[in-house]
């Protein structure tokens, strides 16, 4: 009810039931002697002074495995084309240094649960945490996360939790899905682009220096 007392039975200097947490009474809207001033952190509060909360932002811990999320950092070394029904136009996903999960949901065999790197909610034959693919010292391996429906390259089933080599252009199917596995190998040293010879200016003749010794 809007007339209702509250529960606590400090008063204003009118003699209105206040609230502890109230700077001003809301019926003759008469501050406390203090004018309404804050309580210091650590400070008890005193009648009519609203009592003042400090919020703290806790840490946030990375995840073990290093992901990083959207500020991805590590480098592209292949990457995943699918046709399939809920990409008719095409879908390209980026393989990177390390670890990339394929599957439809999260990733439940890392410490920190987490949304797979390659991830198709829309296929219903593949599972959560599906497959990896391992890029590590110039090499490309998958392995079957023990999948429901299996992993297979270029046709063959894969034996779950063994490590299989991947070939450039390997057909891999997981799921329903069908992907076209292609390798890139990053330049080794940052390329400098070169100018064309007509953007380069000619500085002209170096200019003649007086070497007269005035006395």
């Amino acid at each position: 009810m809007a007339n209702a007392a509250p529960r606590y039975g400090q008063k204003c200097p009118q003699g209105h039931a206040m609230d502890p947490n109230w700077v001003t009474c809301p019926y003759c809207e008469h501050s406390d002697s203090s004018g309404g001033r804050r309580t210091n952190v650590g400070e008890a509060p005193q009648r009519g002074q609203r009592r003042e909360t400090r919020v703290m932002t806790p840490a946030v811990e990375p995840y073990a495995s290093g992901y990083v999320g959207e500020g991805e950092t590590r480098r592209i070394l292949g990457i995943l084309v699918t046709y399939d029904p809920w990409f008719p136009a095409g879908k390209i996903f980026p393989v990177r240094e390390g670890k990339t999960f394929i599957g439809s949901g999260d990733i439940s065999s890392e410490a920190f649960h987490r949304s797979c790197d390659v991830q198709i909610p829309e296929d219903r034959r593949m599972s959560g945490e599906h497959a990896l693919i391992l890029c590590r010292q110039g090499t490309y391996e998958i392995i079957d996360q023990m999948s429901s429906n299996g992993t297979f390259l270029d046709g063959r089933m894969l034996r779950a939790n063994e490590s299989t080599e991947t070939p450039n252009y390997a057909k891999i199917q997981t799921g329903a899905t069908v992907w076209t596995f292609i390798q890139i190998a990053p330049p080794r040293e940052p390329v400098t682009p070169s100018l064309p010879k007509e953007a380069v200016r000619d500085p002209g003749p170096e200019p003649v220096r007086d070497e007269t010794i005035i006395r």
